[in-house]
């Protein structure tokens, strides 16, 4: 059955090279059908130009001499000198009569030119220069089919139909010569099936390499030297899986064999070599998951480095394998030290062990970040933060055996990403590409993190005292300067996951205090010493403010001030008047010193949002004096856009006048001021409103009627509500003090009436 399904697959493959002659045989044929084409276009062209006599054209492949006729043209002459046509560059030369023609209308001459092969004219043939500066041209001259089977080459498609379906034959073949095997095996000893084992395995390997190397064209013979090495490779598996006839040191060194015979054999084969070679390789290394013996720690790690450097080396030309070789080799073992690690006891073979691949993983690291062979550079990145992981874990098994402190692990993985960031920070001026750029960043910036995350739950004393961001400091202030984003984004990344830790704990006021201190520097670097990014400014304006209100908090927690109200208070003051000092200090403003609309309307909405809990907190929080601090705070907030709004609209001037009576209305229900005296206060306050309307610089209508609205509602409030039969002496002076100012008001508007 075997040899007939071998006949059915040689007959397709003859059915399709003929298939393939025929297809080529078509396309030149019409390659020849355009030629002939062309060659009638360019002979109706001259025939078509008057006063010239035509040019003969032959093609005799017989004759001894054949030369085209030669039309010259020369522009500075009365000739016109006319390229040559040639039609077959291999002949021989017969002279033939030369055309000239003359621009001005001069007589036409024909004499002969007797012209050289190996002496050609200045002026290339028409139909020469066709056929070299025409690539379509060239290319119908080659044979069609030739092209065919050079692009099947090269093509996925011709790899998967030659080698891999090559090798999956191979694989149904092995099973099936198994299944057959099942049908005799149970009649033979152990010594017989391991015997017929090797001996079928090494004979069918033997035979399809010495055909493989007398014909290296034929992918049948490679599919089959694949199986061979394949059967070999189970048969030493199964002689010490399922028969124990051997140790575990013996297969190991038997497999190594065998990776060496795969090495040579597969030199010029090396993708689909590298392939079987590294499937044997990681199952090889997976029969020691259980492994538990320290004795056989350093042979089994012997054989995986022997095997993972010999196919590194061998693999080593090609881009894309070292790539996937260095990828297996890392994955090997990082398998290693997570796996065979933990099952061993610790004991001296697995602190050596340890050792070994702690510098082999760093050796990796380290070529992935500073090396130029390892692999091309736009998987330097993603290899770089695999090998750091694979890194860090060798070394948590080296420090295992050793019992090292945690303090220095948790150090070590701090200058993981240190020697990272000061390669990348090297590299700065490469161009990379924007998925690049954008995993280093976050690899980075995630392994620090991690790192703080580390630190807080390992040494929480040490994290309060804010260190980390007396170290991130140069870092923060440098990247600000240089306008490095790896820098930038680091020192507002790690400072808010720093802030958000100590929120969950319990808050330490140096922590708090370092904390405000980083913020403000950075803020005035990004704000006022570079302020070339209005975005990192205002991340750094809101990260300030946090820092603000959790350090008053703070400090009002530690004076015992820790009601929820006291906690508004002591929090709000300080954002808000921080948050006015920027407006004095026109925080929104560019470099080029002009205003930012949005920047501006931000500053706006904090500051209204601080009067909005500054009112909120004159009516909720009792007593003199925190309410005075309340008022005097939401009334310097208030005063913060007054010259902006009397400068501006009188929409803004009538925004200002409602804006300061509320908050007067709010702090005398604040202090439960009598409705008598809330009526006179209001009073007085709507004159003022009148006054100021009616100044000529910064005057406007809606202030007046604004007060004056505002009076005649005291008015009818002190008539309507405000008075009572009960006959005391402070109302009747409010009374009378109100009258007062009402003829003030009548006062004022005469007063400027007649200056009108």
């Amino acid at each position: 059955m075997g040899q007939i399904e071998d006949l059915e697959r040689e007959l397709e493959s003859i059915k399709y090279q003929v298939g393939q002659i025929q297809l080529g045989l078509s396309r030149a044929t019409h390659a020849v059908v355009d030629i002939k084409e062309e060659q009638k276009k360019l002979q109706q062209q001259l025939q078509a130009r008057p006063n010239m006599q035509q040019p003969q054209v032959r093609a005799n492949m017989q004759q001894p001499f054949i030369q085209q006729p030669q039309v010259q043209t020369n522009m500075q002459q009365p000739f016109i000198q006319q390229p040559q046509v040639q039609t077959n560059m291999q002949q021989p030369f017969i002279q033939q009569p030369q055309v000239q023609a003359n621009m001005q209308q001069a007589p036409i001459q024909q004499p002969q030119v007797q012209a050289n092969m190996q002496q050609m004219p200045m002026q290339q043939p028409q139909m020469q220069r066709q056929q070299q500066f025409n690539p379509a041209f060239q290319q119908r001259q080659q044979p069609a089919f030739r092209n065919i089977i050079n692009t099947n080459k090269s093509s996925t498609e011709s790899w998967i139909g030659k080698h891999l379906m090559g090798v999956l034959a191979s694989v149904l073949i092995f099973i099936a010569l198994i299944l057959f095997a099942s049908l005799i095996i149970p009649y033979l000893n152990d010594a017989v099936k391991i015997g017929l084992m090797f001996t079928v395995s090494i004979a069918l390997t033997g035979f399809a390499f010495y055909e493989h190397r007398k014909r290296p064209e034929n992918t049948f013979f490679t599919a089959l030297l694949a199986c061979g090495l394949g059967c070999t490779y189970l048969s030493i598996l199964v002689t010490r899986i399922y028969f124990k006839v051997i140790g575990d040191i013996a297969m190991y060194v038997l497999l190594l064999v065998w990776a060496g015979i795969i090495l040579y054999m597969g030199k010029k084969e090396s993708k689909l070599f590298q392939v079987i070679g590294n499937a044997g390789y990681i199952i090889s290394a997976l029969l020691a998951w259980n492994l538990k013996d320290g004795a056989l720690v350093l042979p089994v790690l012997a054989y995986l480095l022997i095997l993972g450097g010999a196919f590194q080396y061998n693999f080593r030309k090609d881009n894309m394998q070292r790539l996937v070789q260095s990828s297996i080799n890392l994955a090997i073992i990082f398998y290693f030290a997570a796996r065979i690690g933990q099952n061993v006891e610790k004991c001296i073979p697995l602190t050596v062990s340890a050792i070994f691949i702690v510098v082999i993983s760093a050796v990796y690291f380290a070529a992935s970040l500073f090396g130029k062979k390892l692999i091309n550079s736009a998987n330097k990145i993603y290899f770089a933060f695999a090998s750091a992981i694979v890194f860090y874990m060798s070394y948590l098994l080296l420090a295992d055996c050793v019992e090292m402190p945690d303090w220095i692990s948790l150090t070590v993985f701090f200058i993981i990403a240190a020697v990272a960031e000061l390669a990348a920070f090297l590299q700065r001026n490469e161009k990379e590409d924007d998925t690049s750029l954008f995993f280093k960043h976050f690899w980075i910036i995630g392994w620090f993190a991690i790192a703080e995350i580390g630190t807080y739950i390992m040494y929480r004393d040490f994290f309060n005292t804010g260190a980390l961001f007396v170290a991130l400091l140069p870092i923060a202030v440098y990247g600000v300067k240089k306008e490095y984003s790896l820098f930038r984004n680091q020192a507002i990344i790690l400072a808010a996951l720093m802030t958000l830790l100590e929120l969950f704990g319990e808050r330490s006021l140096i922590f708090c205090a370092v904390e405000l201190v980083y913020a403000v520097i950075i803020l005035t670097m990004e704000g006022f010493v570079v302020n070339k990014s209005i975005e990192f400014k205002f991340i750094w304006y809101f990260y300030v403010q946090v820092c603000i209100a959790i350090f008053f908090c703070t400090v009002a927690g530690k004076f015992a001030f820790d009601t929820d109200d006291y906690m508004i208070m002591f929090a709000v003051i300080p954002v808000g008047l921080f948050n006015m000092l920027m407006r004095v200090l026109k925080f929104y403003r560019d470099d080029r010193g002009q205003n930012n609309v949005p920047a501006l309307m931000a500053l706006d909405i904090v500051n209204a949002m601080g009067i909005l809990i500054g009112l909120y907190n004159i009516i909720m929080i009792d007593g003199v004096i925190p309410q005075g601090i309340n008022i005097a705070f939401t009334t310097a907030l208030a005063c913060a856009n007054v010259r902006r709004h009397f400068a501006g609209t009188n929409n803004e001037k009538l925004y200002t006048g409602i804006k300061f009576g509320i908050i007067l209305l709010f702090s005398l229900i604040g202090y439960d001021a009598a409705g008598y005296i809330v009526s006179v206060v209001t009073l007085a306050f709507a004159i003022l409103c009148i006054f100021v309307g009616f100044n000529k610089n910064f005057g406007a209508k809606e202030l007046r009627v604004y007060g004056l609205i505002l009076s005649m509602f005291c008015v009818v409030k002190f008539i309507m509500i405000d008075i009572t039969y009960e006959n005391t002496v402070g109302r009747a002076i409010s009374f009378l003090i109100s009258g007062i100012l009402c003829f003030g008001i009548s006062a004022i508007y005469n007063h400027f009436e007649k200056q009108g």
